[in-house]
């Protein structure tokens, strides 16, 4: 077959071409196994895991190095006799014929005629292949033809960050047109040239060679010229395509390499405007007041342009709009009911404006609103594969229109395998607000395995439960049955006591109770009083996590502690973190499992409880400060943190890890009868929690690497019933990192990881094989 002689080097997008030959695989009958620093003798079975299975011919088997018992990593290297001498001009890997794991990336080929003298490598680069996250994938890598008789590959680095390679085929070509010459390949590199704007100064290109020949470049094509190795732009966008080129001589072939680069012109790139207010939802408000709008301007190339500013133009006049995290706001009083146009310009700092208009009808008519949200939207890890359901949905858009709003929610059996899922699973619903920040509205705990239904108040939210609103529900159901979602949100017509709201997040996420090291975990939050603030409260969801007889007195499920707020460094409120279950408070009963006990905040079936805390006497200061401490008599005993923890003697077991815990979504709600004063941003950091598992899939054991700092972890492996099958506590991710979790005892099948810390999570899928 005809086949372009191609060299991969140092960069994916770059490519060496040689000339046109015909390079045949060479037959396998005579190859053998000249060396190989690692295989798999028995964990793969009687056929398979040894280097033998990559030139069997055989595509369904295949070559893994070894993970039993020891786990070498990169470099990993396979010498092959090909049984004759050949004029090699190339080879082809063929990755795992069943996964898109193993495959490896930076390599060197070396070529010998007697399998000691290797001399120097005849190509070095990094390996592409047509879709690095499928299975059997061939990779293609061809050079000038060098007469050898065995070949050895080196392999580097993987491209999944794993330990291992595997191969399920490696053929070797000869050139029957372009037979060997005595010359050598030439090991050269070509630079990778980034991206460029039309007004950059002129820049270099750098080549190299290991023959030390001298590099020529020549622009084939774009908006730039070449002298030497110095490009110039012309000063117009485009795609330039240059190539570096090098003749051989006696010694070495001829290596060429042809790159292509971008050059962008600024001045075309022009500001994307989009908006949280939607044209066809009136604006409703009994007398004329100040509706505040919102709009998110943004440009590409972010490294070398930003949005100057943002303006709102009405009725033919211009006002500035102030950034306030992410969102650019005004207030806006309407002069009559009626159509009004606004139109909203972002300026950029190259001086190019978008301008989109829209027409916002403003009426005193106000009637009940009932909003569909969910409906019939389905969680289900088992054949969705997901945990999230997500939405985006036209609310109401108002001020002092409405004077409570209730959110109604049903969960139902879904057409999935298993139906309802049998236990009751921690989930749910968030809103992104208007700074992109995800709000939870309430905590809904799943009944054991039947259809419920229950409802709360959610007025407190109204701020960020109008115009075009992303929602969002998470439930920890794993493989056995899923959940189908409906969701609506009632409005009722009324005047409020204030006309305006506002929510801020205090505290979210899971958050350790009783770890000795850390007894008060949850961070203490302050937050500016604007002089026009009238009132706050805090609106605080805790639900309770954890038990057995590895937790101190079985929390944080079934122990019921009294937390309290503190205010301004005082203990102020208590929190008494108990709910009664039977009878249920959704009335969902009655159920299977032990739904009938009291817990920590919640029930099977029914929303998490929602506590407020009254405010408005202490907005005497510019500042609030605001604690959330847990019960501070409470210890967990058991927990690893313990050093006076005996397994079997104090305890069970003290490095159980399944220790207790809050789910906690803590608010501050600010309310006004006058607009709030637009202040420049707090810019409040915010980070989440994700992970890379490996070797994925797995034999034995597996590994997670997690790059952010973290505190106070716990990571739980389950099976796809829900149950835990093993739990471990870590003081910090780099202690995450160091560990070696082991399923060598577990059936083969697919496993479920969780990893929690201080207000984040992260789950990942594991297949043990």
């Amino acid at each position: 077959m005809k086949k372009v002689i191609t060299f991969i080097l140092t960069t994916l997008i770059t490519t060496y071409t040689y000339a046109q030959c015909d390079n045949l695989p060479i037959p396998k009958t005579a190859w053998t196994i000249h060396y190989v620093d690692s295989e798999e003798t028995t964990g793969e079975g009687a056929n398979n895991g040894k280097a033998i299975y990559a030139i069997d011919g055989d595509t369904t088997k295949f070559w893994h190095t070894q993970w039993q018992n020891a786990q070498p990593g990169y470099p990993h290297e396979i010498q092959i006799n090909l049984g004759n001498s050949y004029d090699v001009s190339g080879f082809s890997l063929l990755s795992r014929f069943d996964n898109p794991y193993g495959k490896p990336k930076d390599y060197e080929v070396y070529l010998s005629m007697d399998g000691s003298d290797w001399q120097t490598a005849q190509s070095v680069g990094e390996l592409t292949y047509p879709n690095i996250n499928a299975a059997a994938q061939r990779t293609y890598v061809y050079f000038g033809a060098v007469t050898a008789q065995y070949i050895r590959f080196n392999f580097l680095t993987p491209y999944d960050n794993n330990y291992y390679t595997i191969l399920s085929e490696i053929d070797v070509y000869e050139s029957t047109t372009c037979p060997a010459t005595g010359q050598v390949n030439q090991l050269a590199s070509f630079q990778t040239i980034s991206k460029k704007y039309t007004t950059d100064a002129p820049f270099q290109v750098v080549a190299t060679t290991n023959s030390s020949l001298p590099i020529t470049f020549q622009i084939l094509s774009g908006p730039a010229t070449i002298t030497g190795n110095e490009v110039t732009l012309t000063g117009t966008g485009g795609q330039v395509t240059i190539k570096a080129s090098q003749a051989g001589d006696a010694t070495y072939y001829p290596w060429e390499a042809v790159q292509t680069f971008d050059v962008v012109d600024l001045t075309t790139i022009s500001p994307v405007i989009t908006t949280r207010f939607i044209e066809n939802e009136d604006v409703k408000m009994p007398t004329l007041s100040a509706y505040l709008l919102h709009a998110y301007a943004s440009i590409d190339e972010p490294d070398a342009l930003e949005i100057s500013k943002v303006e709102y133009e009405i009725e033919g006049t211009k006002y500035l709009a102030t950034l306030v995290d992410n969102s650019y706001q005004y207030w806006w009083t309407p002069s009559a009911f009626g159509p009004n146009e606004i139109k909203v310009i972002a300026t950029a700092s190259n001086g190019t404006v978008t301008t989109e208009t829209y027409t916002l009808n403003v009426s005193n008519d106000i009637q009940d609103r009932s909003v569909m949200t969910f409906t019939n939207g389905v969680i289900d890890m088992g054949t969705i594969g997901s945990q999230w359901y997500f939405g985006t949905y036209d609310m109401p858009q108002f001020t002092g229109a409405y004077d409570e709003i209730i959110a109604d929610f049903s969960i139902s059996c879904p057409g999935v395998p298993g139906g309802c899922d049998d236990w009751d699973r921690l989930g749910w619903v968030e809103v992104k607000a208007p700074n992109g920040d995800w709000m939870e509205i309430f905590r809904y705990i799943t009944p054991y395995g039947k259809a419920c239904s229950d409802f709360t108040d959610v007025t407190d939210l109204a701020s960020i439960l109008q115009g075009k609103v992303e929602f969002r529900m998470y439930i920890e159901t794993w493989g056995t049955g899923g959940w189908k979602l409906n969701l609506s949100l009632d409005y009722r017509a009324g005047t409020p006591k204030y006309k305006y709201s506002s929510v801020e997040e205090l505290w979210h996420g899971d958050f350790s109770f009783g770890n000795p090291a850390d007894l008060q975990p949850v961070p203490v939050i302050s937050s500016s009083i604007q002089h026009e603030v009238d009132s706050a409260l805090i609106r605080l969801i805790s639900t309770g996590h954890g038990w057995g007889q590895n937790n101190s007195l079985n929390a944080a499920e079934f122990y019921h502690a009294i937390h309290h707020i503190d205010v301004n460094g005082v203990n102020t409120f208590d929190q008494d973190l108990w709910q009664k279950c039977n009878p249920n408070p959704a009335s969902c009963s009655p159920q299977s499992g032990t739904w009938q006990y009291d817990r920590a905040g919640w029930c099977p079936g029914s929303m998490g409880m929602i506590f407020n805390y009254n405010l408005k006497p202490y907005l005497n200061n510019n500042t609030i400060s605001l604690g959330y401490v847990f019960q501070e008599d409470y210890k967990d005993f058991c927990h690893p943190n313990n050093p006076n923890c005996i397994s079997g003697a104090t305890c069970p077991d003290c490095n159980d890890g399944y220790n207790p815990y809050y789910h906690v979504g803590g608010y501050l709600i600010k309310y006004s009868n006058d607009p709030f004063v637009l202040n420049v941003p707090s810019f409040k950091e915010s980070k989440e929690l994700s992970a890379v598992l490996y070797p994925n899939p797995t034999q034995h054991t597996f590994k997670l690497n997690i790059q952010d700092q973290w505190k106070n972890l716990v990571v739980s492996v389950y099976d796809i019933t829900g149950q835990i099958i093993q739990v471990k506590y870590f003081n910090t991710e780099m202690d995450v990192n160091q560990y070696e979790f082991d399923l060598s005892i577990l059936p083969n099948g697919m496993y479920f990881v969780k990893i929690q810390s201080e207000g984040s999570f992260a789950n990942v899928k594991v297949l043990k094989q």
